[in-house]
């Protein structure tokens, strides 16, 4: 097939969409599909291709729409930036796609459905969070796309709810690129390549510290755990915390320096993705913490690409119970604790350390688990449900 995603902001993006859009249409190119990706014309700091910056050796086409950049205008208030920047891309995607011979499209981003329902070209549109505002119109473009992809079996329940057509849904978490997992050095070797204590437990967290929108995920409770730990003197254990952006590793570097933890945690900032894989091989146990929150995101939305990562690397995980999460991971293949509570943290990374032998039964499980969550596995089934669905758009009008 020719197939087109359409990006709907700065790529490359250090944020964690930036990798998922990338592995997307990499796996897309790599299952013999035609795949170009279309981004707005936004001002980057990341001065490196995306293929570079992503590692990505795979032949997808990125083609930049010139559109106005409201985001870094002077002459658009702030609060109506993004809506003024997706207006101007909508006509210039409009103007790109008609009569283009695009098979389908491929998108993540609910305000440019009306422009791309309007080319006529069969629209997959992948969710990772529903508005809160708009509704009934929603609900409507979605019952008029191919495919609407859900993150989560909670967003899929959801959707039904207010309406969408339950035939036109299937749910695909994020994915994993199992290749780089495949041979990865030893703990020791890679501990070393790190620069990190050779004689420490290595507690290990790598991923983005906010959310997109600056929400913490759970790195307080992650360094109150660890203190808590060290406390007991028998798993005295080095936090390692791998990720940016830079302003909240500042700030949790700041905390750590309070809480007087500055010989048991480093802060490593953001590193290319291609060491993402050498760095959780350096950890003995890693961990998915979450405060105890009741946003959407926590509640519904959420599948953590480096949940996926840990699996892959075979690394005992302790993980936060969080409703979404469990659509990938249950007690047989990670360690589970509730959500908010540093101490109930505390004790999962403790029992890790202390029950080596049960840690890795449940690592060889997860790591057998994750193999159907490698992106070419997601994408090849995304691509069989579009192409099985072949329906003609109706409108839906339905909307709790």
């Amino acid at each position: 097939m020719k197939i087109v995603y359409v990006g709907h902001g700065r790529f490359p993006t250090e944020k964690a969409h930036g990798h998922q859009i990338a592995q997307v249409c990499a796996a897309m190119a790599r299952l013999g599909h035609e795949v170009t990706l279309l981004t707005p014309t936004v001002k980057n700091s990341i001065h490196v291709g995306p293929h570079a910056y992503y590692g990505l050796s795979e032949a997808f086409a990125v083609e930049r729409l010139e559109n106005f950049d409201a985001l870094n205008s002077r002459l658009v208030p702030e609060p109506l930036a993004l809506h003024v920047s997706m207006r101007s891309y909508g006509r210039r995607l409009v103007h790109r796609l008609t009569g283009s011979g695009v098979d389908p499209l491929h998108e993540p981003s609910p305000p440019l459905l009306p422009a791309l329902l309007s080319t006529g070209i069969p629209v997959a549109i992948e969710l990772h969070a529903l508005p809160r505002y708009g509704r009934r119109a929603f609900v409507r473009r979605c019952n008029q796309c191919a495919l609407v992809v859900c993150l989560t079996s909670l967003m899929r329940l959801e959707l039904e709810r207010w309406g969408v057509d339950p035939s036109r849904m299937v749910v695909e978490g994020d994915g994993v690129d199992l290749r780089p997992f495949a041979q990865l050095p030893s703990a020791e070797e890679a501990k070393e390549q790190a620069e990190v204590p050779a004689s420490r437990t290595i507690i290990g967290y790598v991923g983005s510290l906010p959310t997109g929108d600056g929400k913490d995920k759970g790195v307080d409770e992650l360094l109150h755990a660890v203190e808590l730990l060290n406390r007991r003197e028998q798993h005295r254990g080095f936090l390692w915390i791998v990720g940016g952006p830079e302003k909240a590793r500042r700030a949790y570097q700041e905390l750590a320096g309070h809480m007087e933890m500055q010989g048991d945690v480093r802060f490593e900032g953001a590193v290319p993705a291609s060491a993402v894989p050498g760095c959780i091989a350096a950890c003995d146990v890693c961990v998915y913490p979450a405060p105890a929150s009741d946003d959407p995101y926590f509640r519904r939305d959420t599948s953590p690409l480096k949940l996926f990562e840990y699996l892959a690397a075979g690394k005992p995980v302790v993980c936060a119970a969080l409703p979404p999460v469990l659509d990938v991971v249950d007690g047989s293949t990670v360690r589970l604790c509730p959500p908010g509570d540093p101490q109930a943290l505390m004790e999962a990374i403790d029992d890790v350390l202390s029950n080596p032998k049960d840690a890795a039964e449940r690592a060889a499980r997860g790591k057998e688990a994750v193999r159907t969550h490698s992106w070419d596995e997601r994408m090849k089934r995304v691509l069989d449900h579009l192409d099985a669905s072949a329906v003609s758009p109706r409108g839906g009008d339905s909307a709790s």
